[in-house]
């Protein structure tokens, strides 16, 4: 081997010796995480990240997500508890790291599927990338998709369908035709009801959304989306954080989101700044916005660190 050869050796094992100390030091324990039944031999796993579904078959377990990384033997752990049938395929919703940051690890025992964007947008992140612990290692989907992707196993179905950009440009809707029920990603969070005896929240009507720019997402064809995915006939959803909810849930929401994106474009006809915009994002929707610094990355303040794109979106 040559010696500039041995050099390159040298500083790459360095920098993955690097990479792999900064990960281990600011590796966060796995959350506890529960398992319930959904419909027939549907589960949800929810704790921590985003909600996984967990389809049982005669032949085989179909997964939609992993959450992160330091969730993977939590997940098994769980699946296990309902059936002792092997871990089959795992379809993820779209690529940040509380839905798909288990993929590296699921890989080696099950086949990953993703929309073609979500993958592309993986690999424009490269490996380590930061979301939630520094130095995650990724894993690429190995099968992608651009309209439809159907899973048979075990004499079930278990359909990927894409209908648009919305949270990012590769969010998947996953739909279970036998059961009637979908899981959405984020492109639908589930709301908890209010605690019996609270005031109803004044807050006019509107949704504390994350839109992913850099992933290409979108605020105004996030409806769009939505729209798409209650053409499926679906009566139950596993949403991607929350409870499991209803259509009348999504179509909800998906209304809450036009009502908010509508006043906004108002604001922004009238004149108003970014700052006026954000403000009012925080105040009266939950946005995080003030003391967030522009980057890298901070937990709670993603949403602000795209705010110029959002801005930008709103005037056009």
């Amino acid at each position: 081997m040559s010696r500039a050869s041995l050099v390159r050796l040298f500083v790459a094992v360095v920098v993955l010796q690097s990479a792999w100390v900064v990960y281990t030091q600011n590796a966060k324990p796995p959350g506890p995480l529960r398992i319930e039944k959904v419909k027939g031999d549907l589960y949800m796993i929810s704790g921590e990240g985003g909600n996984v579904a967990v389809y049982v078959t005669t032949e085989g377990v179909v997964l939609v997500d992993d959450m992160f990384d330091r969730n993977h033997a939590d997940i098994l752990a769980q699946v296990k508890s309902v059936t002792d049938k092997p871990l089959k395929y795992v379809l993820n919703t779209h690529q940040h790291d509380d839905h798909a940051g288990g993929d590296l690890k699921m890989l080696p025992i099950a086949e990953v599927i993703a929309h073609k964007n979500a993958r592309a947008n993986l690999v424009h992140i490269k490996q380590p990338y930061y979301e939630d612990t520094p130095g995650t290692p990724i894993g690429l989907p190995r099968i992608t998709f651009s309209d439809e992707a159907s899973v048979f196993l075990g004499g079930k179905e278990v359909r990927a369908k894409y209908f648009g950009r919305g949270h990012t440009s590769g969010d998947a809707v996953v739909y279970f035709p036998d059961l009637k029920v979908v899981h959405t990603g984020d492109l639908f969070l589930g709301r908890r009801p209010g605690r019996t005896g609270t005031p109803a929240p004044s807050r006019p009507a509107g949704v504390n959304i994350y839109v992913d720019y850099a992933q290409g997402g979108s605020f105004f064809d996030w409806t769009k989306t939505l729209d798409g995915a209650l053409t499926l006939d679906f009566d139950t959803v596993i949403p991607g954080h929350g409870p499991v909810s209803t259509k009348e849930d999504v179509a909800a929401f998906r209304a809450d989101i036009e009502t908010m994106r509508t006043r906004l474009t108002g604001m922004v006809k009238q004149g108003k700044s970014k700052d006026d915009v954000v403000n009012t994002l925080e105040a009266d929707y939950g946005w995080r916005a003030k003391g967030c610094p522009p980057s890298p990355p901070t937990p709670g303040c993603l949403q602000f660190q795209q705010s110029d794109a959002l801005f930008a979106e709103l005037k056009r």
